[in-house]
């Protein structure tokens, strides 16, 4: 059974991403979500595919960010939708939450998700916190989009400091996304929007 509260993230790794994504492991963090992303894996030998399969089964929503495209054209992320979508479809208890930087375009590079609108964040990180608070208000959620957009200019500080304490130019490796989660889930503790640190 997959864990509700995992959210696996299928977003651009580049550096003009990072932003954004950090951004959004803040706020699901204070939301009481655990990101999950396929930078956290160590590969095994049995390739990343089953990997992300493996890391898709465990969590109960999967957020898509469809926001980089162009040329060459990248199938990885729309490919990780489509994983993601079968799992709503056989009944696994899966969520998909789509995003994009611009309105109405997914209507025109992928129909068949007509009906589904994305979370439109024009590559604005308050924009895409103020999205992922709209999925989640519903549930009783009590960060205000103010703290949230506060508490994720203070984590981008600090995968900045992270990215130079591991000689990496982005958080998007193994060692600096954990340091990342673990800063996200400190402050979310101190905050009082976490029950306990791990």
């Amino acid at each position: 059974m997959p864990d509700p509260t995992a959210v696996f993230l299928n977003v651009p790794y580049d550096k003009s991403y990072q932003p954004l994504f950090v951004s959004l492991v803040s706020t699901l963090v204070h939301l009481g979500k655990q990101p999950r992303c396929v930078l956290e894996i160590p590969e095994t030998g049995q390739g990343r595919l089953r990997r992300i399969v493996a890391l898709l089964h465990s969590c109960g929503v999967s957020i898509h960010d469809l926001s980089r495209q162009g040329q060459p054209a990248r199938f990885n992320m729309p490919f990780e939708l489509g994983l993601s979508w079968s799992l709503t479809l056989g009944g696994q208890g899966h969520e998909v939450i789509l995003m994009d930087s611009q309105p109405h375009r997914l209507d025109k590079v992928l129909s068949d998700l007509k009906g589904h609108d994305p979370l439109i964040h024009g590559n604005s990180c308050d924009r895409l916190i103020a999205g992922v608070l709209d999925v989640y208000e519903i549930r009783g959620v009590v960060p205000s989009v103010n703290e949230l957009v506060e508490e994720a200019r203070t984590l981008r500080r600090l995968g900045q400091e992270i990215s130079r304490r591991y000689r990496t130019e982005t958080v998007f490796r193994a060692a600096p996304y954990r340091a990342l989660v673990e800063a996200a889930i400190r402050r979310a503790a101190d905050r009082g929007n976490l029950d306990l640190v791990p």
